[in-house]
């Protein structure tokens, strides 16, 4: 189904709903006519008028479309509640500034016709869109405020899940792995829940688990998830990050493993280049920096121009490859580009001052005085722009002591 925008929300009329179902399906009101057997001027008074034509008009038009003529003719809150269902299926075609305007508009509609569920469905639906604009606080009053109203058990579930997610994203772990705790309770006693939300829910818990430090938590709730997997990305994901976990507890080999196997499922550039930027990662903890740089540069160039946020990340995994064979200065400039770039509900605030931090520490230890100045114009250059708030305190206090070195 294509993406709503702004201008699609409204009811339209009877005679504008079928006129577009004419036009969708033989092109002009002319041939429509030709096939019923009327005169094009006849059709397009009927159009115009309440009742669409005579009884006859209408027979004919149901066994043109072999349909009931009231399954063509939507009443209003049916037009609404298609919409709705619409943006809650495809919530991920959802991501530009603008569509918060046609949210809150639908939103209106649906509280203007009475439609309860439909009201609660948006609220969700807005805050996914602000966790997509990494506005993280915004998403979280949404999403309780959804929950608090909503009585259906799966919508219950689904969502609870995806308040764990943002929770996670807000460095909020304990409420996270709370909320996790309590979909977990729901699903035992469930009946019906789709396999996606099942395996999200998995999968997102894995996720926390993963960055909590419970790594052997994490590979069983990964291995939980291969269970409810449909999609062949699905199943490197989750495969990738059992050996995420490996990685983390220094087990190089096992990942590698899993690792290779997710490579092997992949089939989109997007999980490929970061599975590759992974696999950069886990060989420069092995301090094999030839292949790290190697994966590095494959990972680059898998990456999508547009994705900043991935883009960013792959080469400050490049830039810190360089640093340990000290060969920093020819990534640093491209690095400080991306950093400059950048804009806070765009990139994720964390990736922002690690690649900062990395930039200060390898100019602190390595005594590099260039360095340091170079990243204390960039940090005054963004606080100019009034993103000082992706920055850490602690980190512009620290700049100025490479004057004492």
């Amino acid at each position: 189904m294509s993406k709503l925008t702004f201008r699609c929300i409204k009811i339209k009329s009877p005679g504008n709903q079928h006129k577009k179902i004419i036009i969708d399906e033989f092109g002009s009101i002319n041939d429509f006519a030709k096939k019923i057997d009327r005169h094009p001027r006849t059709v397009r008074q009927y159009l115009k008028e309440k009742r669409l034509g005579s009884d006859t008009f209408k027979i004919r038009v149901s066994n043109i479309f072999n349909k009931g003529f009231k399954e063509i003719i939507k009443c209003e809150e049916d037009q609404i509640r298609e919409m709705v269902q619409n943006i809650y299926e495809n919530i991920k075609m959802y991501i530009a500034r603008e569509d918060i305007y046609m949210f809150e508009k639908l939103k209106d509609l649906c509280v203007e016709y009475d439609l309860y569920i439909e009201t609660i469905i948006m609220q969700r639906n807005i805050a996914i869109l602000y966790l997509y604009k990494n506005q993280i606080d915004k998403a979280i009053g949404f999403m309780e405020a959804s929950i608090n109203t909503v009585r259906i058990s799966n919508y219950s579930i689904k969502w609870k899940s995806e308040l764990g997610l943002m929770y996670f994203y807000g460095c909020e772990y304990k409420k996270s792995k709370k909320l996790f705790e309590e979909v977990e309770d729901l699903l035992s006693e469930a009946r019906g829940v789709d396999e996606r939300t099942v395996f999200l829910h998995y999968y997102r818990y894995g996720l926390l688990s993963n960055n909590t430090n419970k790594y052997p938590l994490a590979e069983k709730l990964f291995e939980k998830s291969l269970e409810y997997t449909k999609t062949q990305a699905e199943i490197g994901i989750s495969t990738m990050n059992i050996g995420i976990s490996y990685k983390k507890r220094k087990k190089y080999k096992r990942a590698l493993e899993y690792y290779n196997r997710a490579l092997d499922i992949f089939e989109d550039n997007l999980n490929r280049s970061i599975l590759l930027n992974h696999l950069a990662e886990l060989y420069k903890c092995r301090r094999n920096y030839e292949r790290a740089l190697y994966y590095s540069k494959l990972a680059l160039r898998c990456g999508a121009d547009n994705d900043l946020e991935s883009l960013f990340i792959y080469y400050q995994t490049y830039a810190e490859i360089l640093m340990c064979k000290n060969e920093f200065n020819g990534a640093k400039y491209k690095l400080f580009e991306f950093i400059d770039r950048v804009e806070s509900n765009s990139l994720r605030k964390k990736f922002i001052k690690e690649g900062i931090s990395a930039v200060v520490e390898y100019g602190r230890n390595n005594r590099d005085i260039d360095i340091l100045e170079d990243i204390e114009y960039l940090i005054l250059r963004i606080i100019k722009k009034a993103n000082k708030n992706i920055i850490t305190q602690s980190i512009l206090k620290e700049l100025p002591l490479y004057k004492f070195l």
